[in-house]
């Protein structure tokens, strides 16, 4: 049916039909152009019905967080700045409205944030407003403001346009290789005791060998502030129930390097209430590993009283 057909084609096409039905047709100029419209018409029409039924599904679709290549339910893990590619994709037949992702005091929403310079920290280079599928890349963020070993969490939600949000949690773990050691390292602690005191607003005494000082800055539970004599020097709490097994210079150099890095420590010194707690002073000399036993403090007409006893390992 690819040929045209003129008026005496219809004549012998239709031949057989009423004299008024082909004049009918004969009115038209053409049949075939006749019938092809009509076809097209129809063509057409079910076309923009299909067209606009997939339209109408697509955007009754929630939105949905999809991650590519892990599973989200997992822990992901990695070193401090050499984390790899970890991505997740965002697929929102509605578009996106809002696309926020939280960690820990950083907050961002990603389809409407003036700061520019948040968007490569995902791998983008503009906003996600108004899309139905973007990829967000986390690389860049770990390896630029996680670099400390810990667990961590991102929280990560989308809404699109008519405000049907999805949700997901995902999970980091940051761990630093273990330190390579050598044989003549990883011998037993030394274990001695200390007493530290400081009367009024004299200096400390008893805290020379171990490395760090402090001041009073609170007096209701007089709260100490411990400050390192090192400039490299920080503290990092221990678990006390870790205090034992961590008898070797190794294992107390690797939970130095692994444990999250202070700058000052504080104690409430006051009715005993830093006895048990565990400690360590890290300087480029050597680490030490604390444990306070007892904390007590008195009044008299120089000031108040501080004492701190208990023992030390190095």
């Amino acid at each position: 049916m690819s040929a045209l057909f003129g008026l005496s084609d219809c004549n012998r096409l239709f031949g057989a039909l009423s004299e008024p039905l082909m004049m009918q047709l004969k009115k038209g100029g053409r049949c075939y152009m006749a019938i092809r419209a009509r076809s097209i018409q129809k063509a057409i029409a079910v076309t923009m019905v299909l067209l606009a039924s997939l339209a109408h599904a697509a955007d009754t679709d929630p939105p949905e967080i999809i991650s590519q290549g892990f599973s989200i339910a997992v822990a992901q893990q990695g070193e401090p700045g050499e984390f790899q590619r970890l991505r997740v994709r965002f697929e929102v037949p509605g578009r996106i409205a809002e696309l926020r992702i939280r960690e820990r005091s950083f907050e961002v929403d990603l389809a409407t944030t003036p700061e520019r310079s948040n968007l490569p920290l995902f791998g983008l280079d503009r906003q996600v407003r108004q899309m139905t599928d973007v990829t967000l890349n986390f690389r860049n963020y770990i390896n630029r403001k996680l670099d400390s070993d810990g667990s961590y969490t991102f929280e990560l939600e989308v809404v699109d346009r008519k405000g049907r949000r999805a949700s997901a949690v995902l999970l980091v773990d940051i761990k630093s290789p273990e330190p390579q050691l050598s044989a003549e390292d990883d011998v037993a602690l030394r274990k001695e005791t200390f007493r530290a005191v400081r009367v009024g607003a004299a200096p400390v005494t008893g805290t020379e060998a171990l490395g760090f000082t402090w001041r009073t800055v609170e007096s209701n539970r007089v709260v100490i502030r411990l400050s390192s004599s090192a400039v490299d020097g920080y503290f990092f709490d221990v678990a006390p129930s870790e205090y034992a097994a961590l008898n070797t210079q190794s294992k107390l150099r690797a939970a130095a390097q692994h444990a999250g890095r202070q700058p000052v420590l504080e104690l409430a010194t006051a009715a005993n209430r830093s006895a048990g707690r565990v400690f360590g002073v890290f300087s480029s000399e050597q680490p030490l590993l604390l444990k306070v036993v007892r904390s007590d403090t008195s009044l008299s007409d120089v000031g108040t009283t501080v004492e701190l006893e208990g023992e030390v390992s190095f």
